[in-house]
């Protein structure tokens, strides 16, 4: 071969040029077991973050209100403690409720004959103030140490007395996370 029938190949290695081949057509068949697999490893993903990372719930009961009403959806972050002055999801003898951290393992939490809410002797830092009594039902005293492990949570609405004051502080375990979200579902 000449060097000028090179050239013109434009193929430096001197081997003939294959023409390029049409593309391959996909079955249908095989289109479908794609979209199978990759929906049913989107929905393996999903499943996992629902079950490990995030904490979904429809909250019932006014307890929370204004900042979370009857009916809304909440959902948690897992992965992250409870903090001061969180609104969490726990777990209450097997009945999932949202309340709002306002003492961390080591506080004082102490409830005055004035409705005043003290933490480790200052008034507790809350957007909206609550007069705060305790329980008639609890044995509680205060003022009241939170133990290692554990966190003291009451309602927003400060009136319904089913939270700490009442059945005690939570056990760090049953928090299921600080609400990230919370979705008004009606009563816009």
């Amino acid at each position: 071969m000449s060097e000028e029938s090179l050239k013109q190949n434009n193929n430096p290695a001197g081997s003939p040029q294959k023409s390029p081949l049409p593309p391959k057509r996909i079955s249908t068949k095989r289109l479908a077991v794609n979209l199978i697999v990759k929906t049913a490893v989107t929905a393996i993903a999903v499943a996992l973050a629902l079950i490990f990372v995030l904490g979904v719930n429809i909250h019932y009961g006014n307890n929370m209100h204004p900042a979370i009403n009857d009916g809304d959806l909440v959902v948690s972050l897992m992965l992250q403690r409870p903090y001061l002055n969180a609104a969490v999801l726990y777990d209450n003898g097997g009945r999932k409720c949202v309340g709002r951290v306002v003492g961390l393992p080591g506080n004082t939490v102490e409830i005055n004959s004035f409705g005043q809410l003290l933490v480790n002797g200052m008034a507790a830092s809350e957007d909206i103030y609550y007069p705060t009594y305790p329980s008639e039902q609890s044995g509680i005293e205060y003022p009241y140490k939170v133990e290692e492990g554990k966190v003291f949570i009451l309602n927003d609405y400060r009136e319904d007395v089913n939270d700490s004051r009442t059945f005690g502080p939570i056990d760090m375990e049953d928090v299921d996370g600080p609400i990230i979200f919370s979705f008004r579902r009606r009563g816009f």
